[in-house]
């Protein structure tokens, strides 16, 4: 009897051995339909990998647990990937997802969020065994292996880690002050991962409704933030009107790209909501334009961008209310990381613009003397 489960699972390790080539492209090909999968439906992940069990992994699988594979088919986690997510409702979406991308063995799948008991410790993530799908052009040796795709969160994720690192398993034979301390720790985890679904499911009750108050024109005194920014810059008429102008005027292509990073600018500025955004557009849009064309002109472009049309905005409420040196070099150093010598060569840069442009008519001020300290 014992020789007969020695050969067993020396046929296994010989199999697997001779063919692990075919289970390192299942692997890669596990990884792809995964990535994919992700970018097209856009699920919110941090990281996907696979790996390939080592034969030595499998022998000492097989010694572990002598007698339990009659087949290497058996063994479902010799290719094997893993799925992070940032948040728990995004694991049950890809576990759907999964549905449509390959075929589920269902007896095998476990969810082990639900598998352990209120008094129980450890990690919960979502465990699926899957194959490829015959009807998708793979060859037949390919669909026959069996994969093992993990869904977990980050903090699922690190709890696991944590939990492996420190060498326990289960609760059994450990005592009864530590399994608090892990139960208790478990159980903030769980509860930081609920709270994480219900602050997006905020953050999303609040785009709702910047995105409706904005639809009817009720936006003026919302404050500025990367929501009502992104929402006012991509679905306003009043802005699309003004960036018609603005690109007839200046007869350059315009093309979107983020602006949160002149919040903290545009707050400097004593700017801090859309309607008073909306009207500093208006207000300093003759200088801006200026700015804009020797800007262009300077780096040979035929176009700007959303970035460079709140840096003129910028540089231009700078200009026409005469910020001292002083007062501009605290503004430049909003975005140096501490070089002095960027915010001294930006300030220079500055008045040096403003006295080309012939920009402000006070000489004091556009050689940079006037406030100079």
């Amino acid at each position: 009897m014992y020789g007969d489960l020695l050969k067993q699972e020396n046929d296994i390790l010989q199999t697997y051995s001779e063919n692990i080539e075919t289970y390192q492209e299942l692997g890669e090909i596990l990884h792809n339909k995964l990535t994919d999968m992700i970018k097209k439906n856009s699920f919110f992940t941090m990281e996907v990998c696979h790996r390939i069990k080592t034969v030595d992994s499998l022998a000492e699988k097989l010694r572990r647990k002598s007698g339990k594979y009659t087949s290497i088919y058996d063994i479902t986690d010799l290719c094997a990937a893993r799925i992070i997510c940032y948040l728990n409702v995004t694991v049950d979406e890809i576990a759907e997802e999964l549905k449509n991308n390959f075929v589920i063995d269902e007896y095998n799948s476990i969810d082990k969020r639900k598998a352990l008991s209120a008094t129980q410790f450890g990690y919960l993530s979502l465990h699926n065994v899957v194959s490829l799908k015959p009807e998708d052009g793979y060859r037949e040796e390919l669909c026959k292996i069996r994969c093992e795709i993990q869904i977990r969160t980050v903090l699922q994720h690190a709890w696991a880690e944590i939990e492996h690192d420190l060498g326990y398993k289960s609760s059994f034979g450990i005592p009864s002050t530590i399994r608090r301390e892990f139960s208790r720790i478990a159980g903030l985890l769980e509860i930081a991962d609920n709270q994480f679904v219900e602050l997006n499911a905020s953050i999303q009750r609040y785009k709702d409704d910047i995105s409706e108050q904005i639809a009817n024109g009720e936006f003026y005194a919302l404050p500025l933030d990367e929501v009502t920014l992104n929402e006012y810059l991509t679905t306003n008429d009043e802005f699309f009107e003004f960036i018609d102008m603005y690109t007839t005027a200046s007869q350059l292509e315009y093309f979107t790209t983020p602006a949160y990073g002149h919040l903290r600018s545009l707050a400097w500025l004593g700017v801090n909501n859309l309607g008073e955004l909306y009207s500093a557009f208006l207000e300093y849009s003759d200088i801006m334009l200026k700015i804009t064309r020797y800007v262009t002109q300077k780096n040979n472009l035929d176009f700007f961008t959303t970035n460079v049309l709140f840096n003129n905005l910028c540089q231009a409420m700078l200009i026409k209310n005469k910020y001292t040196r002083e007062q501009i070099s605290r503004f430049m150093a909003l975005s140096a990381n501490g070089n002095i010598e960027k915010i001294r060569q930006d300030t220079d840069e500055l008045f040096e613009m403003s006295r080309k442009l012939h920009l402000v008519s006070d000489n004091k001020w556009v050689t940079g003397i006037w406030g100079d300290v």
